[in-house]
């Protein structure tokens, strides 16, 4: 069997199962309930949703551009910036969101550590 096959298998099954573990430690050791974890995980989802599509449409007009000229160095280290930064806004901006409208009841830190868990 091919290692790199087993490493994303691992890969994939980790990044599923440590997050629902530690909602199910997180919930019997503070005494609450799943709901906030899953709100954490639907704001994860939704802010994909257009973080995605958001990126693809960035790639398309930056091509069109004089980036692509550019040094590779460069281009690395604009995409690194760029990456980086759109993934902030649209997770944070959808973590601002779930807290002000969504998980309004989310005010201490055991409620807030759930919620970011599921969403994390």
């Amino acid at each position: 069997m091919d290692i790199l096959f087993i490493v994303h298998f691992l890969n994939g099954f980790l990044m599923i199962a440590m997050p629902i573990g530690l909602g199910i430690y997180l919930t019997h050791r503070f005494k609450l309930g799943w709901q906030l974890w899953w709100i954490g995980t639907a704001t994860f989802v939704l802010s994909q949703v257009g973080h995605i599509p958001f990126n693809w449409v960035m790639s398309i007009l930056l091509n069109k551009i004089a980036l692509v000229n550019w040094p590779h160095t460069a281009q690395t280290v604009f995409n690194v910036v760029f990456l980086g930064l759109s993934a902030g806004l649209w997770e944070e901006g959808a973590r601002y969101a779930m807290y002000r409208w969504w998980a309004k009841d989310a005010r201490s830190w055991r409620k807030g550590l759930l919620a970011g868990a599921g969403h994390g």
